[in-house]
């Protein structure tokens, strides 16, 4: 992750949400992932995203996706799960379930989805403490901590940018500022930060504009974040077919929408375990299996 954030190219990170989300972003291409809260909670709880997960919950989904693809995954640890001894056991965790990279926020725990109403946010010195105390736990040098802020919307983007440079102090590898408002905003974040890595988050449908990423990189940016883009393809793609299936019995109207058995297979590697079924003997019916 650090190499890849040190070298020339712009990061667009896909946010996936569990194996199969993984593997579908590694097959199309791309270099690195990002997990969110966001996603999580409505694909394992089907709730939103306002701090009904655990850290444990979350670990698990770390290890669920870092299980299933070598890809450098950014790792949300949402406010930490408590103090600032918290947030280093939420380090320790994430790093064993393989998190290349962990994002803290600002937030008061219960936190909110970023681009939700009715944030509230700690503060700006507790919050450097916590990613103070995230980098004294990280067991791996390459581990990049990532300090997020909310305060955008609650105190204004200037004591946003002032935390930033606070948590920067602190020992941040890279910055995240929540939920910008327009274009003019993402260009003053990235005035104030020169040299500093950055990064924006789009969501469909939002609170920031959606930029592409030339005009990000061009502001100052080095990565942006999808979060939930899977998360709504899934959501209308299921609805449609669902709805299709309920209201004939059938799938042949929208055969077109789905992938075929024998692509799924390949895209879950099914070849792969039938070789090593016939290395190690496994399901050779009517064969004698040598010792």
């Amino acid at each position: 992750m650090r190499r890849l954030l040190s070298g020339p190219d712009f990061l667009v990170l896909p946010g996936v949400y569990d194996a199969l989300t993984a593997k579908i972003a590694e097959r199309v291409g791309f270099q690195c992932l990002v997990m969110g809260g966001y996603s999580i909670a409505a694909s394992r709880l089907g709730q939103p995203d306002v701090g009904y997960l655990t850290m444990t919950e979350m670990a698990q989904a770390v290890k669920t996706i870092c299980d299933a693809s070598p890809l450098p995954l950014f790792a949300d640890g949402d406010t930490g799960y408590g103090n600032a001894l918290s947030v280093q056991r939420t380090v320790i965790e994430y790093e064993k379930a393989g998190a290349a990279a962990i994002l803290f926020e600002d937030q008061v725990w219960p936190k909110r989805c970023g681009h939700m109403q009715g944030k509230e946010v700690i503060s700006s010195d507790e919050h450097a403490m916590k990613i103070r105390a995230a980098k004294d736990a990280c067991s791996n040098p390459d581990t990049v901590i990532i300090a997020r802020t909310d305060s955008r919307a609650v105190l204004g983007l200037d004591e946003a940018i002032r935390r930033g440079h606070q948590y920067f102090d602190a020992g941040a590898d890279a910055l995240f500022i929540e939920a910008p408002q327009d274009e003019n905003e993402l260009a003053a974040i990235g005035k104030a930060f020169p040299g500093k890595i950055l990064l924006a988050n789009m969501i469909e449908g939002g609170k920031t504009p959606i930029l592409t990423p030339e005009q990000l990189q061009n502001l100052g940016y080095k990565a942006v974040f999808w979060p939930c883009t899977a998360l709504y393809a899934v959501l209308k793609s299921l609805e449609e077919v669902f709805s299709e299936l309920h209201r004939t019995g059938t799938t042949t109207g929208v055969g077109d929408r789905l992938h075929s058995f024998s692509h799924f297979n390949q895209l879950i590697g099914l070849s792969n375990y039938a070789s090593l079924e016939k290395k190690y003997g496994i399901n050779k019916k009517n064969e004698e299996v040598s010792p």
